[in-house]
């Protein structure tokens, strides 16, 4: 796993077994163009934006610090897992906020929401992939299914 701001990367060692299901939804985008009407967004709404920006910035340091502590049981997985679900949750509403999101990511929300499994979208937003968690509590079939099923949906 990798941490990008402001052009750096960082590696991150994640302690944790995560499992993510990535849906395409195949639908192209333009990071140029998301990217511009985020900065329009930007400049209409520079306070509150500045709240939607800090806010993404403190989800993905504490998402971070989660990840990296160790779990020493199956219960402290369940517990992380269930922090990580909500804070990937918040984070998918902020970038909402911004302008990032698209009716394709939006569709796979919901198809996953039914299965109680937490998305947000992954990249420059606008289209591209969506991160699934597949936590530890759901049984393999299940997780073959809402593959197949994620499959499907965009073919």
């Amino acid at each position: 796993m990798i941490m990008f701001k402001s052009g750096n990367l960082t590696r991150i060692k994640p302690n944790v077994p995560l499992r993510m299901l990535i849906t395409n939804t195949r639908v192209g985008r333009n990071t140029k163009a998301l990217v511009a009407g985020v900065s329009e967004r930007t400049l209409r709404h520079p306070d509150a934006m500045t709240y939607v920006f800090n806010a993404i910035d403190s989800i993905s340091k504490e998402l971070s610090s989660i990840i990296q502590l160790p779990a020493p049981s199956e219960v402290a997985v369940t517990e992380k897992e269930a922090k990580l679900e909500e804070l990937m949750e918040m984070n998918q509403g902020m970038l909402q906020c911004i302008g990032v999101s698209h009716t394709s990511i939006e569709a796979v929300l919901q198809t996953t929401l039914k299965y109680k499994l937490t998305s947000k979208l992954t990249g420059a937003g606008g289209g591209g992939c969506v991160l699934t968690l597949l936590p530890s509590r759901i049984q393999f079939l299940m997780h073959l299914s809402i593959f197949i099923m994620a499959t499907w949906f965009f073919l």
